[in-house]
């Protein structure tokens, strides 16, 4: 089951799309509504918007957007169904509410298995009109109320600031972002000209030329964020990094509750999928026990 947060909890028991909340072009209307849309708070009316890549784990997922909802600086979502299973999409697509945006990606190729990630995230920042994008994964969970406005608040003097990639083998990794807990400055970003694209850095792996079609990528290059950093670093950017991770764990620190690759695993790792599975098991009931607790703590932004 899927509970949305608005004026109060909503449970979804049949997994049918918001229909409530319409898209624009609003028919029948005249001025600028037709085009801002009908809800109260507008997406640019939030200091910042979690963009989220989503591929099938929709419960998980839900229990990821309640614990960013309950942030002391409440943010709006966007979600990108990266090609959920249709149960899992439709699952996905039940979330839609007023803060909360999904998308879908219907993709008949790709290069690349980190191709339709990176999609994703640029259209997640293309959408966005907020001063600040947050990025994160499925399967990663806030651990304090006031994460966002703490990002926001490290964020002032830096352009980016978030967790740092876990290894890899091609040069520069570690001065490299993920996208597990990451905050970008838009204006900063904008400026520099960033986009996600694998195209940016090319179809290949370590400049030796095209990858064979079906081939996956020799030491992980280009990850999804390959094309991020790639621009980071030639601009100079003024970056912190505010955390770190390993490959294959589960990250537990004061900020977040990361079990690390249980979306990715589940096509091609089972082994560790199963490992995942009983990391996520725990950490669900956790945050649901912290979304009890933060529900009823105060709001701003």
């Amino acid at each position: 089951m899927i509970y949305v947060s608005g004026s109060s909890a909503r449970r979804i028991d049949n997994f049918q799309e918001n229909v409530s909340v319409p898209t624009i072009p609003i028919r029948g209307s005249a001025g600028p509504l037709t085009w801002e849309g009908v809800c109260a708070r507008k997406p640019w009316q939030h200091q910042v918007t979690v963009a989220l890549p989503c591929l099938d784990h929709a419960d998980e997922t839900a229990i990821c957007v309640e614990l960013l909802r309950c942030q002391s600086v409440p943010p709006y979502f966007i979600l990108v169904d990266t090609g959920s299973r249709p149960d899992q999409a439709k699952r996905l697509r039940a979330m839609r509410a007023p803060d909360l945006e999904v998308h879908s990606l219907r993709i008949n190729g790709a290069r690349h298995p980190s191709a339709p990630i990176a999609n994703a995230l640029d259209l997640c920042f293309s959408l966005a009109a907020t001063p600040y994008v947050f990025t994160t994964h499925q399967d990663c969970f806030a651990r304090r109320p006031d994460l966002l406005e703490w990002m926001i608040r490290e964020c002032k003097g830096h352009e980016v600031v978030g967790y740092r990639l876990t290894p890899r083998s091609h040069p520069n990794w570690d001065k490299m972002f993920g996208h597990t807990a990451t905050l970008f400055d838009m204006a900063a970003y904008d400026r520099m000209g960033i986009t996600w694209t694998l195209r940016r850095v090319g179809w290949y792996s370590q400049h030796q030329g095209p990858l064979p079609s079906g081939a996956l990528p020799l030491g992980n290059w280009p990850d999804t964020e390959s094309a991020m950093n790639t621009v980071l670093l030639a601009a100079g950017a003024k970056t912190k990094f505010l955390g770190h991770e390993e490959n294959a764990t589960r990250t537990t620190d004061e900020n977040i509750d990361h079990c690390r690759s249980l979306v990715c695993s589940s096509l091609y790792m089972p082994g560790h999928h199963a490992r995942a599975m009983g990391w996520i098991r725990e950490a669900t009931v956790q945050a649901l026990g912290r979304i009890a607790e933060w529900r009823h703590l105060p709001k701003g932004g």
